[in-house]
């Protein structure tokens, strides 16, 4: 009988925790959608190369945003680190790989939530389909580090960007690469 009431309370309490999160994500999304302003040049300049301002510039004006945010965050937290600044801007490039559309997010955020099982089960590897877009939110760490390789970024900036939904203590990276990575994850959760 107790082992029952304490599963159904271990039950109750992952519910709530999902639940949690959905509403965060939400409410992410929300302010997204009303914060779209453009991205003076003048703020990429002392981070960023031309053709790393034409990656950042491909991005959605929310996902520029987010990333400006993240940057802001890391310089309130005093961290000037010039490859952490670069990482922050240009994390989510990957998402540009595809056409997702906000229906997209809307359904990743929620399956994520709900199944995870079936989001990775429909998204797919084929440009040509409908369910590319799943994959590319699935795997834009992936995508954006090769998109920033591309455009001739240090390869520890790549790096981070690969490792960016990973927890640090499972990317293989060494001691101060951790480190980097753990403040970029913070700052992306904070934003």
């Amino acid at each position: 009988m107790a082992r029952l009431r304490l599963a159904q309370l271990m039950a109750r309490l992952r519910l709530a925790e999902e639940m949690s999160r959905l509403c965060y994500r939400v409410q992410q999304f929300l302010s997204e959608v009303r914060r779209q302003a453009p991205v003076e040049a003048q703020v990429l300049d002392p981070y960023l190369s031309t053709a790393q301002i034409g990656l950042f510039r491909s991005m959605l004006m929310s996902e520029q945003r987010h990333a400006l945010d993240m940057l802001h965050v890391l310089q309130e937290q005093g961290h000037s680190d010039h490859v952490l600044a670069q990482a922050a801007l240009l994390h989510d490039a990957g998402k540009t790989c595809g056409r997702v559309r906000l229906w997209h997010r809307v359904a990743k955020v929620l399956l994520q939530a709900i199944h995870p099982g079936l989001l990775c089960r429909l998204a797919k590897d084929d440009p040509d389909d409908w369910r590319y877009p799943f994959y590319v939110l699935l795997h834009h760490a992936r995508l954006g580090a090769d998109r920033a390789a591309g455009v001739g970024t240090d390869p520890l900036v790549v790096a981070l960007i690969y490792w960016h939904h990973t927890a640090p203590e499972h990317s293989g990276l060494d001691s101060r690469k951790r480190t980097l990575l753990t403040l970029l994850r913070s700052a992306d959760e904070r934003t």
